[in-house]
């Protein structure tokens, strides 16, 4: 039987230690940000079902990790473009890429902001003036 290197030991000793770093980094912070990897609270889900404007930074960084946080995200973004400040926006642009630019604010407003901050009110009104405007798509 062959005996690990020296260099395989000391690369099994260090991957084991980056192992542990994050499994300890993973438990630091407060709930909210422990959350962040799984899934909706389910009363928070029902509370951005039931008003878009509940929708939180957190919510935005949970979408890929789960399909659950991504339908809640889908759904606020498109509730959100039906927002009566938005009706010349989607009259011009369609209530799909009006979405579209609505999703893009709210990940550029979340950057740098903790979990728990709603980006919705100030993705609404950049939409509204402008200032955030999702991709055209190209001419087919």
């Amino acid at each position: 039987m062959r005996l690990p290197s020296v260099q395989g030991r000391l690369g099994l000793g260090v991957g084991l230690v980056l192992v542990a770093l994050s499994a300890v980094a993973a438990g630091c912070g407060d709930d909210e940000d422990a959350r962040v990897g799984g899934t909706p609270e389910p009363d928070h889900a029902r509370e951005v079902e039931r008003n878009p404007y509940a929708v939180t930074c957190g919510d935005l960084a949970r979408q890929t990790a789960h399909p659950e946080s991504a339908r809640l995200v889908i759904h606020a973004e498109f509730a959100l473009a039906r927002d009566p400040a938005l009706r010349k926006v989607v009259a011009k642009q369609t209530l799909n890429r009006t979405g579209r630019s609505v999703y893009y604010a709210l990940t550029e407003i979340c950057k740098g902001r903790d979990a728990a901050f709603r980006p919705a009110r100030l993705a609404v009104e950049g939409v509204r003036q402008g200032r955030y405007r999702a991709a055209e798509g190209r001419p087919g």
